[in-house]
């Protein structure tokens, strides 16, 4: 039996007809020779006569026919590169006749060419690969993402096959042409069906195949068949039919071609009812061609892993469409009662939650929800308003102000400072009312909601799946890259139970790092490893820049890190490791020791709880009150925290009598005002 590359001469270098089984040759010995002829006729039928078939005819891959149109009169600057292969005047033709009675193929000269070319066939491997060599590019791109790995092994494959020759000018342009061409061809499914209520259809189909149960409003024609709900007012009984002119309204303000879908697992279902005490809700469009919007509600879980917890798509965005879907996510989980829902400050989502989650309709016994402003959108919304630079950063400084006292003195400040009329009456009409969405001193009472002030994590997850999903994509299309995503968000909190301690990713400063610090950070969970290892480095680059030793005698610190997580920071790690070395009074208690360490861990310890301990300031310093003394009762513990913030309230007004008049140059008050502080400090510790 000849070899792959005897068959390639037989059929490249004609001298006399080969006869072979028309099976063979399309299957064994064309895809051999492919890329050395191309087709000049299309199948012709056999002359009147002759055995019953067809003909085609062929001529060398090299021949031009004529020479490329001179690009002399278009300026060089714009000229389009491209490479201009060197004329060939191969005149090499076949003729190739499929008989159907006798299924045998005959290859043949075409009337007088000439048998022989005049160049070798690697000139033609060189310009074009065998349909064979292809065919093994395309199984061997999927294995690897390596185009050197992918190279090798293609010609490897192709020298055991007797294809060597031809596969060794495959280049890393053919495999990224062949991954192209092959994720089209997966794409094709996923642009959807022309018209939207079979799309619509198929959606539901693909996620129930994925384990997501879902519920649809809109469509009402299809209810019988799809089991799509009609979209109805929740203020009233009325139904409205999804079909009909898209100027045909209701009286009640809903839009009779609204249409969407709710879809969720029943671990993320699970996930929302246990862990949306504070909920994320946020959008994101252009993910298909129909201009359907993605609404996804977003929680974090016990181990501070974020997961989604419901989506729903929705061709109208308004506050009843909102509603609507918000009340199908209620359906799903009946169980789900939000405390806190952040947001942007989109308008129909903000009155679809209220619609769905009415302050006066709620029983006694069950918790209001709020709402919650994302602090990235009310800068991007002050900054298109508030034109004074200077008036910007100091409602930046207003809106991380941790009294309601300095707030509003830095809104006043902002206000008085600018010079211009508009942009004064725009920061006293837009920035007091309703600051307690906002503003986060409002939420000081709870260390969650200033650990989770955005929505940026909810951002990065739209950004991933719009990557998946391109403005092409039909809502097939878009639910796939929605489950690819959730599981991708499902792997990495499977990771993080499963985590025991943190790897050590910084060589470097690590030696300087206690070994005691790194026993007590390892007791903790995964997710608080992570932010005492980040400040156990940052401590010890403090050291290395030579800053001194905070003076501190319990441990307790200003900065935000402490304010929003409550555990030591580099400051309290450096003043307890670190001031203890350099000296400090045997009488002075300890900053951090073993019953601190064990008392931050335990709150951790409850499986059932994990990161929850930080929806309430009150529940994470309950018992013992870090480093200040044991609270007898949650009443001593709250009237404790109540004190503290006046005492927080009254510095923070001293800072900012110190900067008024330190900003006038009055240096004679600025001394007073030090003066009377001193004093009161001496006081303080002669009592």
């Amino acid at each position: 039996m000849p070899t792959a590359q005897e068959k390639r001469e037989l059929l490249f270098n004609i001298h006399n007809p080969v006869e072979l089984p028309t099976k063979e040759f399309e299957d064994d010995w064309w895809p051999l020779i492919s890329n050395a002829w191309s087709c000049n006729s299309g199948p012709k039928p056999t002359p009147i006569g002759a055995p019953l078939g067809y003909i085609k005819t062929y001529s060398c891959r090299l021949s031009k026919q004529c020479a490329p149109k001179s690009k002399e009169a278009t300026p060089v600057n714009k000229r389009r590169a491209r490479s201009v292969r060197t004329a060939c005047e191969c005149q090499a033709a076949i003729k190739i006749t499929h008989i159907h009675a006798t299924g045998v193929t005959v290859v043949e000269r075409f009337n007088d060419a000439p048998a022989v070319h005049t160049h070798s066939l690697a000139d033609v491997d060189k310009v074009k690969r065998p349909a064979v060599i292809k065919n093994l590019i395309g199984k061997e791109v999927l294995k690897s993402s390596n185009p050197q790995e992918t190279i090798a092994s293609i010609r490897q494959l192709a020298e055991d096959s007797g294809m060597g020759e031809a596969a060794a000018f495959v280049t890393r342009s053919e495999l990224s042409n062949s991954r192209r061409k092959q994720r089209q061809n997966e794409l094709e499914p996923l642009m959807g069906d022309v018209r939207l209520e079979d799309e619509v259809r198929a959606a539901t189909e693909f996620l129930s195949k994925h384990e997501y149960q879902h519920l649809s409003f809109g469509g009402a024609q299809d209810a019988a068949l799809t089991g799509v709900l009609p979209l109805f007012n929740l203020n009233s009984d009325t139904t409205i039919s999804g079909s009909g002119s898209s100027n045909i309204s209701n009286n009640n303000g809903i839009d009779g071609l609204a249409q969407g879908f709710v879809f969720a697992r029943s671990q993320q279902l699970a996930k929302l009812v246990t862990h949306g005490w504070l909920t994320l809700i946020g959008s994101v469009e252009s993910i298909n061609r129909h201009d359907w919007k993605l609404f996804t509600l977003y929680v974090r879980d016990r181990l501070g892993c974020w997961d989604s917890g419901a989506h729903f798509l929705v061709n109208v965005v308004d506050s009843s469409t909102i509603a609507q879907a918000l009340r199908l996510v209620r359906q799903l989980a009946p169980s789900w009662q939000p405390r806190y829902i952040l947001t942007d400050r989109m308008s129909a989502v903000i009155a679809g939650i209220e619609t769905t989650f009415p302050r006066t309709t709620q029983e006694k016994e069950q918790q209001q929800c709020e709402i919650l402003f994302s602090t990235t959108h009310t800068m991007q919304i002050w900054n298109h308003g508030i034109a004074d630079p200077q008036a910007r950063r100091k409602m930046t400084q207003a809106l991380h102000c941790r009294t309601r006292l300095g707030y509003e003195y830095m809104v006043n400040k902002a206000s008085s400072d600018c010079e211009e009329p508009e942009v004064k009456q725009y920061i006293l009409d837009n920035c007091l009312a309703g600051m307690e969405r906002w503003a986060l001193w409002a939420r000081q009472e709870s260390p969650f909601l200033l650990q989770v002030a955005s929505l940026s994590v909810l951002d990065t997850y739209h950004r991933e799946v719009k990557q998946l999903s391109p403005a092409i994509y039909g809502l097939v299309g878009s639910c796939q890259a929605i489950a690819e995503v959730d599981d991708s968000r499902m792997n990495l909190s499977l990771k993080a139970s499963t985590a025991t301690y943190i790897e050590d990713r910084s060589s470097t400063i690590r030696d300087d790092i206690p070994s005691v610090l790194l026993t007590h950070i390892r007791q903790f969970p995964y997710t608080i490893q992570l932010l005492l290892n980040d400040e156990a480095h940052a401590m010890a680059t403090r050291i290395a820049e030579g800053k001194r030793v905070p003076s501190m005698k319990h441990p307790r610190c200003g900065c935000d890190f402490f304010n929003k997580n409550l555990l030591p920071c580099r400051h309290v790690l450096h003043a307890a490791i670190f001031g203890d070395a350099a000296g400090r009074s045997p009488k002075e208690p300890v900053i951090m020791s073993d019953t601190y360490w064990m008392h931050l861990q335990n709150l951790f310890r409850d499986k059932e709880v994990g990161l929850d301990v930080y929806r309430t300031r009150r529940a994470f310093e309950t018992g013992e009150e870090l480093g200040a003394g044991t609270y007898k009762t949650a009443e001593d513990a709250g009237l404790a925290e109540v004190k503290k913030l006046e005492m927080e309230e009254l510095l923070e007004r001293l800072q900012q009598s110190y900067r008024d008049l330190a900003e006038r140059g009055d240096e004679r008050g600025t001394g007073k005002l030090v003066e009377e502080f001193e004093g009161l400090c001496s006081r303080r510790d002669r009592a």
